[in-house]
């Protein structure tokens, strides 16, 4: 029934259940899962791009600005490296169960590459938590969450709300 679990994550509890699900379901249905993260990476670079003019005098030296964009640098290396690690616990869940795993570091503004994503590979399920790791407290649902459903046209959504573990799974 589903070829294809595409499971967005971000290592919040909600993320972590979904990748849980989404590996039962695909041992169920012999599927395979694809696990991606979003990272805005040009999104931070031209921010600080925009920032340097505003920065105070002593960081318009050119030798302190090249550090301070060589630390900012290392910030969004910094960054790609924790979108491996979140697909890392993706990748553990699925050896773990012998499912195969592909594997989806994008880039990009969150819910527009997710839905973008989504649409274009037409998966037969999405997996994903109602919340993440900017949850609101009181909240139901997430922005990202809200704004990909209203965008996804043709695969199913299933959308965690509980993050108990499952018994039996």
């Amino acid at each position: 029934m589903y070829k294809t679990i595409y499971v967005p994550v971000d290592n919040s509890d909600y993320s972590n259940t979904a990748v849980d699900v989404g590996v039962s379901l695909a041992k169920t249905f012999g599927s395979k899962v694809v696990g991606s993260h979003v990272y805005a990476a040009k999104m931070h670079d031209k921010r600080f791009k925009q920032m340097e003019a505003g920065l105070p005098e002593e960081y318009h030296d050119e030798k302190e600005l090249d550090r301070q964009r060589q630390i900012h640098d290392s910030l969004i290396t910094r960054g790609l490296q924790i979108t491996d690690s979140y697909l890392d616990y993706v990748d553990k869940k699925c050896t773990e169960a012998n499912l195969p795993l592909e594997r989806r570091s994008l880039e990009g503004r969150n819910w527009k590459v997710l839905s973008e994503d989504i649409n274009t590979n037409a998966y037969d399920l999405v997996i994903m938590g109602a919340l993440g790791v900017g949850a609101v407290k009181d909240s139901v649902i997430g922005s990202n969450t809200e704004r990909v459903i209203r965008r996804v046209r043709s695969s199913d959504m299933l959308i965690i709300k509980h993050t108990q573990p499952m018994n039996g799974g």
